[in-house]
């Protein structure tokens, strides 16, 4: 289970970058790397590869090891030792105190129970996607009928040759579906809706959906979903399968229209709006690869078939190096590995402790200077990690906390304005603050507010990131700079210092870059009457990121509110995200009102949502 919880944070990080990265990404680099770079994300989730040290599994590893001490302690104060010299530690057997027993067996019974529950959960899931893909094909295969046009099939064969497949592609007519589809794995299968269709339409979709076999888009799409049963728990993976299915058709335009003219661009975005317009009955894209997959993706297809140009070789050089970045950071990352039975505990030695467990005493001994940490390589750090930028007396401060490196840092203990002593350490890029007293005190000063406001979590290792002096700077001009550069950040300190009116320039500036990274940092200014109006303009922009954002900010009446809208308008991805505010009770009720409205998407969204919640 702690393997699965690692891989499941691990992924979550990387897709996490991901998303930080698409600002910079997302208009230069094409459509194809865009598709297949999520795969990294996919394996990330299901993948217990490691190294000896990684971000993910340092992490998990520390846990363990509090954990074990926790049980040991436990162990050892049940057993009434009331005046136990505690400087030393003392082997207590485990069967000393039938209370340790009882201790260790209801701990064993939750992690049972919560092992059963996520296998449980992860089979009813897996077993549902093979059932509605087994549904859908009882469903289309009952009204298939094979096509004998020898115009067609010729067609059909010219597009298969240009393509280079041998595959034999079966290919059909169907009165119940209203826009083409490909099914099966091994043996394809083009099915047509029953209508007339011009050669040139029958082209591109012959070509859209060979493309998508070609590349194995069913093979993706299903691995995806295997993620989604493994780490169900986890919102990531939903919103990881939404963008592997969003990007899945915007490579499969690239490759349709990168050979075409811009009249036939044209002809095929009026193709793709003639099929919009269709209802599917069937929209799932588990069960095949379709040449529409919703009208949320329309305007974004239709745009980047028009803009699509081809790619300069330095564009091309950047785009291997960000691929071979994000395959670093995904062994950086990392999962927890369980640690053989006879090294799961131990009781650090000399040779192990770190610098920040050493008295001044033993650092002396030990020959650690006064302002650094002289740390082994060998040493295993841990960390949950916040990081974030503020402005305080002139300076921009990127400051982290909670994390510990196995790299060499520089320390100097500050005074807080308390007069509490408070370590501090500085990453290789502001370490030359260490000398400039006025940083100093800034960095102070900064740590004495965020003391008082009880950040959470509570500041206890504070790293320096970055220090930037603004005294001499044009902060406009510096806060511009550091949006364009996608500099969240830097931007995020300076925003700080805006007054009313200027904050309301950049909220609709940066909604109308539709740019969620930054929309996320600037929120926690805006007042409740602003929430309220961009919640309803998000609402009604159907953008359901950035309305997401702002619902962790509404009150819960508001909240109900939304929620019978999306519902009266059959706005079933608005209306999921109001599901995370719901109580078991009102899910329940809500259940019973789409069955009796007989709302099919709905009773599906809401059966899953109450066993997740019930487990």
């Amino acid at each position: 289970m702690k393997t699965l919880l690692s891989l499941s944070v691990s992924g979550t990080l990387l897709l996490l970058l991901m998303f930080g990265l698409k600002p910079f990404y997302k208009k230069r680099f094409s459509q194809r790397w865009q598709y297949y770079i999520w795969i990294i994300v996919v394996l990330r989730f299901l993948l217990p590869i490691t190294s000896d040290v990684t971000i993910v599994g340092s992490l998990f590893e520390k846990i363990n090891e509090s954990s074990l001490t926790t049980e040991k302690q436990a162990d050892f104060n049940m057993a009434d030792k009331t005046n136990a010299d505690y400087s030393e530690p003392v082997k207590t057997p485990i069967n000393a105190s039938p209370n340790a027993k009882t201790i260790q067996h209801s701990s064993f019974d939750i992690k049972a129970y919560l092992s059963i529950a996520w296998f449980t959960v992860g089979l009813v899931l897996f077993m549902r996607n093979i059932t509605v893909y087994q549904e859908f094909t009882w469903y289309v295969r009952a009204g298939n009928k094979e096509v004998s046009d020898i115009d067609i099939l010729n067609l059909l064969s010219d597009c298969e040759e240009k393509l280079n497949i041998k595959a034999r592609v079966r290919l059909c007519q169907n009165a119940m579906i209203t826009s083409p589809v490909m099914t099966g794995f091994f043996r394809p299968s083009i099915i047509l809706p029953d209508k007339e269709l011009r050669d040139n339409e029958l082209s591109h979709i012959f070509t859209h959906e060979l493309i998508h076999y070609k590349k194995g888009d069913m093979f993706y799409k299903w691995l995806v979903q295997i993620a989604i049963c493994v780490h169900w728990f986890n919102p990531f993976v939903y919103l990881l399968a939404k963008e592997v299915n969003r990007t899945c058709e915007l490579s499969c335009d690239e490759a349709v229209v990168s050979a075409l003219d811009d009249k036939t661009k044209q002809e095929y975005g009026d193709m793709l709006i003639a099929f919009m317009k269709a209802d599917n009955q069937y929209k799932s894209s588990l069960v095949s690869v379709t040449l529409t997959e919703g009208a949320q993706q329309l305007k974004e297809r239709l745009g980047a078939i028009m803009e699509l140009k081809n790619k300069s070789k330095s564009m091309k050089v950047i785009t291997i190096l960000v691929t071979c970045v994000l395959c670093i950071c995904f062994g950086a990352a990392g999962a927890y590995a369980a640690p053989s039975a006879n090294n799961s505990f131990s009781t650090p030695t000399a040779d192990k402790i770190t610098e920040l467990e050493m008295s001044e005493q033993e650092q002396s001994e030990w020959g650690v200077k006064e302002n650094e940490v002289s740390v082994s390589e060998d040493d295993s750090y841990k960390f949950w990690y916040t990081q974030k930028g503020y402005f305080y007396d002139s300076y921009i401060i990127e400051l982290g906390w909670n994390a510990y490196g196995n790299k060499y840092f520089d320390r100097r203990e500050l005074i807080l304005k308390d007069g509490s002593a408070m370590k501090v350490y500085f990453t290789e890029t502001s370490k030359k603050y260490i000398a400039d007293k006025n940083a100093l005190d800034a960095v102070a000063g900064l740590l004495s507010y965020l003391k008082n406001v009880n950040t959470y979590p509570t500041i206890e290792t504070p790293f320096i990131i970055r220090v930037i002096y603004a005294g001499d700077k044009d902060i406009p001009a510096l806060r511009e700079e550091f949006y364009q550069n996608g500099d969240i950040s830097g931007f995020s300190a300076l925003f700080s210092l805006l007054n009313e009116t200027e904050r309301k320039e950049w909220y609709q500036k940066i909604y109308d870059a539709d740019n969620a990274a930054f929309f996320s940092v600037v929120i926690e200014y805006m007042e409740s009457d602003l929430i309220a109006l961009y919640a309803d303009k998000a609402e009604q922009d159907d953008n359901i990121s950035f309305f997401s954002m702002l619902s962790n900010y509404m009150q819960l009446d508001d909240l109900k509110c939304y929620a019978e809208k999306f519902y009266n308008d059959d706005n079933i991805s608005g209306f999921a995200v109001l599901l995370d505010y719901m109580t078991a009770e009102e899910m329940r009720e809500w259940l019973k009102r789409a069955r009796t409205d007989k709302k099919k998407d709905f009773v599906t969204l809401l059966s899953d949502e109450w066993l997740y919640y019930t487990y």
